[in-house]
């Protein structure tokens, strides 16, 4: 039997609430909440494998794949398009 892990069940869901609470105020850090989701994703994935939960461990991967995204558009495409018009000036 695997032990459980009840912190990372605790980690999943605070990251996963953080992320949300992130991007539902519209504030300067939402593209932040992508961060918290991959933590939370990434969390919920150990747990899913430990558990045997695999359509939620399948669940996760597909999400994970949408932080991604959200982390590339929220965060990494500003940040390039802030160095190249720095540079430019």
């Amino acid at each position: 039997m695997i032990a459980a892990l009840p912190w990372l069940e605790i980690l999943a869901a605070a990251t996963g609430l953080l992320g949300n609470a992130l991007l539902a105020f519209k504030s300067r850090w939402a593209g932040w909440g992508f961060v918290a989701y991959l933590v939370s994703n990434c969390a919920w994935i150990w747990f899913a494998a430990q558990h045997g939960h695999w359509a939620l461990f399948w669940q996760q991967i597909g999400f994970t794949g949408f932080s991604l995204v959200g982390v590339w558009r929220w965060l990494v495409v500003p940040m390039l398009e802030s160095l190249t018009m720095t540079e430019g000036a």
